[in-house]
């Protein structure tokens, strides 16, 4: 059964509580990067690398002719299937699996969940991370000057703190079933 193995990296739409007190901890900027580590793994490895093999059988001969630019390439199309891919997952589960991963989670400021449309500033926003600065640069910056927050975060009205996930699986699995024991139980109700 594959369940065990994925837990660490799966989100749900049930999220953790948020520990709102985190967010200006310094282990949850290395976790951040740890978890942006994960994420453009996942992006550039299981979703892009199939799309560029396709690309590379159904285009051939043209694939060739561009040599090494295709590096180049693939590497200005991963922005935005980052951003895409970190919009949603952070709109629908508050947090992707990288941060899944690393205990954390993407609230408001206040401690709601992340709406869409902060989803998607805070997303958007990583395009103007990137600049003409280095990201390492500004990493740096954020880390040490401000309280942790990326210019998406602040113009988003967003932190990234710790979550308080259940630490046993089966505990979460339990979780899981009542809240959609309770969702069906709701919707019967209302029907």
């Amino acid at each position: 059964m594959i369940d065990w193995t994925l837990d660490g990296f799966l989100p749900t739409r049930r999220q953790p509580a948020p520990r709102v007190d985190t967010a200006d901890d310094r282990d949850v900027l290395l976790a951040r990067a740890g978890a942006a580590a994960i994420d453009l793994f996942v992006c550039y490895i299981l979703l892009e690398f199939p799309l560029i093999y396709a690309a590379s059988v159904v285009f051939g001969e043209s694939y060739e002719a561009l040599g090494g630019y295709v590096v180049f390439l693939s590497l200005v199309a991963l922005l935005p299937l980052y951003v895409t891919y970190s919009f949603v997952c952070e709109w629908r589960y508050g947090r992707t699996p990288g941060k899944v991963n690393r205990g954390l989670l993407v609230v408001m400021t206040d401690g709601r969940e992340c709406t869409l449309r902060a989803s998607a500033v805070r997303n958007l926003c990583r395009y103007v991370d990137l600049l003409g600065v280095p990201p390492l640069v500004l990493g740096l910056v954020v880390a040490f000057v401000t309280d942790g927050r990326r210019v998406g975060d602040y113009a988003a009205g967003t932190i990234v703190v710790r979550s308080t996930a259940p630490a046993v699986s089966e505990t979460a699995v339990t979780a899981d079933a009542e809240t959609n024991a309770a969702a069906r139980a709701s919707g019967d109700e209302k029907n």
